[in-house]
């Protein structure tokens, strides 16, 4: 599985991006208000560069699951412009601030994505993923299980986690250090992936 990046993130969107992030998370908390919106761009970037060094980005759609306010699937996009995703996300805050994105984005002529209201639990898709990943959503295990059964055979199920996480036996793995050429401060952080 090796994918990459083709593409440098316009600096104009990004800040388009920022404004809207700062503006509605004031009203409805899409992220922590602890942290700086810049720095959650920054690693959702990073996030997105070391996604795209082990998944297949041009084979079928990328869904993101319990995609919160999607900034790791924004990054995905801003770098790999036309990448078809789908976002998987509860909350209807979320859920509207993800649409406002994804028209932002395909208005830039940058893709978008769809985005599906629902809990994992309850969505009836079936088996329509190639790739599936999650950002500090669930166990790589619980992500897993949830994730599992909406995959095409042959599938991938990405957890992107902290240097804490253990990861399960079998699971493929690789730190940050591992797949950027300087990571810095993100050196400890970890991709663990699973096939279907």
């Amino acid at each position: 599985m090796v994918g990459g990046v083709s593409s440098v993130p316009p600096v104009g969107l990004m800040r388009d991006l920022l404004v809207l992030l700062v503006r509605w998370n004031h009203q409805f908390n899409l992220v922590s208000r602890a942290c700086n919106p810049a720095d959650l761009l920054a690693d959702a970037l990073v996030d997105a560069a070391a996604l795209t060094r082990v998944i297949e980005v041009d084979s079928g759609v990328v869904a993101d699951l319990g995609a919160g306010a999607g900034l790791v699937s924004t990054a995905l996009l801003l770098l790999n412009p036309g990448l078809g995703l789908e976002l998987v996300e509860a909350n209807a805050h979320k859920v509207s601030f993800l649409r406002r994105v994804a028209a932002m984005l395909t208005d830039q002529g940058r893709g978008g994505f769809r985005v599906i209201n629902t809990r994992l639990d309850a969505f009836e898709g079936g088996p329509r993923w190639r790739t599936a990943f999650s950002r500090a959503t669930w166990s790589p295990k619980e992500g897993w299980r949830r994730a599992s059964p909406h995959l095409v055979k042959g599938g991938v199920y990405v957890a992107l986690v902290g240097p804490k996480t253990i990861p399960p036996n079998g699971w493929n793995q690789k730190r940050y250090d591992e797949l950027l050429p300087n990571p810095e401060d993100y050196s400890t952080r970890m991709l663990l992936w699973q096939r279907k």
